[in-house]
């Protein structure tokens, strides 16, 4: 062998070594996070209630009337959103005798039809739109004044 050869190849022979004989390089890959469930319902809309031609029905559904929209945004766990039963303030004196009753769709729920009791709804997904109606039926019909159907809700995770 030359000398020329024997300079090449004892670098060479060297490095190899050195590459059987090193550790392979490790390095932890990691990903983390912190999540507090949460809920935030917002009401985009407020709804108004008309008067049916006969006097018997104020409703949202009603020429003249308009849902409620709210909005639903999570973080965490899926949401379920209860509905209150349905209140109805009226004006001062008015005998009452009414049935009071709300009805929501969802975008990703399955609807609730009307009903004068709380109900619950869980979401397949973190982000919901609600349209929510009311209705009001009195065989007696209605004092002149103000009127409001109200229905809480709440998101529980």
């Amino acid at each position: 062998m030359s000398s020329k050869s024997l300079l090449f190849s004892a670098p060479l022979a060297a490095a190899a070594s050195l590459l059987l004989v090193s550790p392979a390089a490790a390095a932890d890959v990691t990903f983390t996070t912190s999540l507090i469930n949460s809920c935030v319902l917002t009401i985009d809309t407020t709804g108004r209630l008309a008067a049916s031609s006969d006097g018997t029905t104020l409703g949202s559904e009603i020429s003249g009337g308009s849902a409620a929209t709210m909005a639903v945004v999570a973080i965490g766990a899926a949401p379920r959103i209860t509905f209150s039963a349905p209140t109805l303030s009226g004006p001062s004196g008015w005998g009452g005798g009414a049935t009071t009753q709300i009805r929501y769709t969802s975008s990703r729920g399955t609807p609730q039809p009307y009903t004068s009791a709380s109900s619950t709804q869980t979401l397949s997904g973190l982000l919901d739109l609600f349209t929510v109606n009311a209705r009001v039926q009195s065989a007696n019909g209605f004092d002149g004044g103000s009127y409001t159907v109200t229905t809480i809700a709440t998101c529980q995770q």
